[in-house]
Parts: structure tokens; C-alpha cells; sequence
């Protein structure tokens, strides 16, 4: 035997250095996984391939993400348990999809904004009384904040959410600071219900903030919003002022857009 020739494994050893049986090993060298010379009618593998697949095989695998089927499975069960005011439920469609590999963007957009529509609907018609609409929104605030991520890496800026004073809904705030938070914005949130002179003044007393964000849920309350937005926008902060019919994709391309426009204006250094 040549003393350079590349170490080989019989198959039942191949099978053992990768912790598999027999069968599975034979099965991988049949539909090629496994590449194999069979010799004097038995398989051998080379050391090194065994060594690349075992290493492969024990690298942490990305979740596959549930499939828009799924998604809407969900919703619909999303649905039922929200109008039940069933948290328990409620936290494991989450939990479980996320676990599965679902971003929280997908999860909001996809599973948990059709229901609380259609509640809210249902409500505007009285087939639901206020209170159950408001335990469902109450429900997916507390599971959102359960489920708040903290990316690794640089953040991408820093962004300010808030409903001016008049706008009592927080659930949009939060969804939008979470939204925001799992794309790696590094985010102050303060809520629904804020005077208009504390977000200005909260902005103009931090050099880091790069965007606010207004979340708008009442009509009544757009003059009002407007007119904080440009009072910010004046003091030097873009701000972006929410509205039916955005969703948190959009919200995070306008957030990413006013910041390139903000450093596109800035005077080059000299």
C-alpha cells in the first residue's frame, strides 16, 4: 500500500465515527452524500470526508422557517384564542413559531395583525364588547414584550416611538419598537399618550436619536401628531408620523430611509 495514500474507512467504521447505523451510512454512500470507492466489494470512505460530514452534521442548523400555509393556520388559531382570552394559548402559537424559525416582524404581520383586525372590526359592528377587544390587545402587548429581541452586532441608529397625547393605543408602539429592536435599531420607547413638548424635549436632549416615530391610531389626534412632527423635524430629528394601513415593513424602510437622507445632508468633513 502506498504510505501517502489518503486514509480510508469500511463502512460500518465510517458509520460509527459519524454516530449513525449501518443502514444510514449505506443510504448516504447510494445517493451520494457519502462519497465511496467500493473495493474488493466493500465501500470505503475516505477519513477526510468522514471528518467534514461528521463536522457538518454537528454545526448548529438554522430553523426552517414555517411556510405561508402554516402562517395562516396559525392566524386563524390566533384568532380563536384572542377572542377566548386565552394568554397560555396565545404565548405558545408564539413561542412556537418563533422557536421554528418565524421572525417577529412575520409574526406580527402575518399571524397576530389579521386577528386583532378583525376583533377590532368586530367591535366597530358590536358583534364583541370593548372589553374583549381590549383584553386581546392587552394579551399581545404582554406576549410581545415577552418576546423582545436583543440582535447581536452594531446597532443601526437610534429611534424614538411614541402616540402623541389623545392617542391612548400603546399596542402600536410596542409593535413597532419590537419590529424595530429585531432589525437592530437600538430603540426608546415611550409609549401611547405622550405630551407632544416631552417627545420634543426628549429628542432635543439626546444627540444619538436618529428618527422618531409617531404611531397614529385615532384621526383625531393627526393635527396634533403633525404638528409635534414638525416642530421635531425643525429642532433637527426626522420624524415619521404612522397611519392606517402602514405596516412594519413599511415602517422599517421609511425609518431606514429618513436616516440615509439625514447622513446624505450632512456637511462633508474637511
Amino acid at each position: 500500500m502506498d504510505d501517502d495514500a489518503e486514509p480510508t474507512l469500511e463502512l460500518q467504521s465510517a458509520a460509527d465515527a459519524l454516530g449513525v447505523h449501518y443502514q444510514t451510512a449505506y443510504r448516504w454512500v447510494r445517493n451520494g452524500q457519502l462519497p465511496a470507492q467500493l473495493t474488493a466489494g466493500k465501500y470505503r470512505i475516505s477519513a477526510r470526508d468522514v471528518a467534514e460530514m461528521r463536522a457538518s452534521r454537528q454545526r448548529p442548523q438554522a430553523p426552517k422557517a414555517p411556510s405561508p400555509a402554516r402562517l395562516h393556520r396559525q392566524s386563524t388559531h390566533m384568532h380563536e384564542v384572542l377572542l377566548a382570552g386565552d394568554e397560555y394559548a396565545v404565548r405558545k402559537i408564539a413561542r412556537s413559531l418563533v422557536d421554528e424559525g418565524t421572525t417577529i416582524l412575520e409574526l406580527v404581520e402575518s399571524v397576530i395583525a389579521p386577528p386583532l383586525r378583525a376583533i377590532g372590526e368586530a367591535w366597530a359592528d358590536g358583534s364583541v364588547t370593548i372589553s374583549v377587544e381590549h383584553r386581546a390587545s392587552a394579551i399581545v402587548e404582554r406576549v410581545l414584550g415577552d418576546l423582545l429581541p436583543n440582535p447581536r452586532g452594531r446597532r443601526k441608529g437610534t429611534v424614538v416611538v411614541a402616540a402623541i397625547t389623545g392617542d391612548l393605543h400603546s399596542l402600536p408602539t410596542t409593535m413597532a419598537a419590537v419590529a424595530l429592536r429585531e432589525a437592530n435599531w437600538r430603540v426608546h420607547h415611550l409609549g401611547a399618550h405622550t405630551p407632544g413638548e416631552e417627545l420634543l424635549a426628549f429628542c432635543a436632549s439626546r444627540e444619538e436619536v436618529d428618527v422618531a416615530v409617531i404611531s397614529l391610531t385615532s384621526p383625531e389626534v393627526r393635527t396634533r401628531a403633525e404638528r409635534a412632527a414638525v416642530r421635531i423635524r425643525k429642532s433637527g430629528t426626522p420624524t415619521l408620523v404612522g397611519g392606517a394601513g402602514r405596516t412594519l415593513s413599511d415602517l422599517l424602510e421609511e425609518v431606514q430611509g429618513a436616516v440615509d437622507g439625514r447622513v446624505g445632508r450632512r456637511e462633508p468633513q474637511k
